[in-house]
């Protein structure tokens, strides 16, 4: 196959993201771009050997559909890669005041809620990407504007531009490679790893959360994130997903992981290279 799926359409952070994990892949790859999350995750596997998502934003938080997904099949995690998120406002009216309309994408608008919320009298219009964003005001004849990345135009396309209109100044998405015939888990001694895993509740008790992080507390182990989804069979009833440094071939990590099977089911996504964010 050789390909890779990930959100469309080109010049998203998806896109950016893929691109960057091409790199990382010795063979060359063709990129497929979906209209939706659900659509990513059902051709890996099938008419993609990857996909990428993203998984983690640094203000809306976990991507619950992808989190949800990864319970009952059998994608592993490949690599990761962490980008900056920055937004700008980019207008065809002269002045905010003369503003009618915005376009934003939906995850955009949370992440650009104080800025959307100072303006008034401005219809706000959700787009399924950023590009449709940048899409529609390019093609509009009116007073519109949208916000969309702030690398994705130029300075003199727009009579109206303010850049960084994004609540956090430090905003950041975090994405995952995903494939469900990942090869062997790589170890590197001297590189930081990243290892994710699913407890998967299938036998409740009280006391279950904490034997869980005892197991990684007295073995040093350093927890990134810990995340509970319902399993939607009954109130109360949830999945934990777990992120910690350390790699599955590290022994302290192998103790912690036969310690806690003891008493759970659970489901290893992957072992792989920690990612830092990348410069703007």
């Amino acid at each position: 196959m050789k390909k890779i799926a990930t959100l469309g359409p080109k010049g998203t952070y998806s896109d950016k993201a893929t691109q960057i994990f091409r790199t990382q892949l010795n063979d060359g790859y063709e990129i497929d771009y979906y209209p939706s999350i659900k659509k990513v995750l059902n051709a890996i596997g099938k008419t993609c050997d990857y996909g990428v998502l993203p998984i983690e934003n640094l203000t809306e938080g976990f991507v619950s559909i992808v989190l949800d997904y990864l319970v009952a099949s059998e994608l592993k995690i490949a690599a990761e890669v962490m980008l900056p998120i920055r937004f700008s406002f980019v207008g065809k009216a002269t002045s905010m005041k003369n503003l009618k309309r915005l376009y934003v994408q939906f995850v955009a608008k949370g992440q650009c809620a104080d800025f959307i919320d100072s303006l008034e009298n401005v219809e706000i219009i959700t787009t399924q990407s950023n590009m449709e964003s940048l899409e529609k005001v390019k093609e509009s004849t009116n007073a519109d504007g949208a916000i969309v990345p702030s690398d994705s135009y130029t300075e003199t396309e727009f009579p109206l531009v303010i850049e960084n209109v994004n609540d956090y100044p430090n905003n950041a998405t975090r994405f995952l490679a995903f494939s469900n015939n990942a090869s062997p888990d790589a170890y590197s001694p001297g590189e930081n790893h990243k290892t994710s895993l699913i407890v998967i509740d299938d036998n409740d008790r009280a006391g279950l959360l904490e034997g869980i992080l005892s197991s990684f507390a007295k073995r040093n182990i350093n927890l990134t994130s810990i995340v509970s989804r319902p399993t939607g069979q009954a109130f109360g009833k949830y999945h934990f997903f777990i992120d910690f440094e350390g790699h599955t071939q590290e022994e302290q990590v192998t103790a912690a992981l036969d310690e806690i099977k003891t008493m759970n089911k659970v489901k290893v996504l992957g072992s792989y290279s920690k990612s830092d964010i990348m410069k703007r």
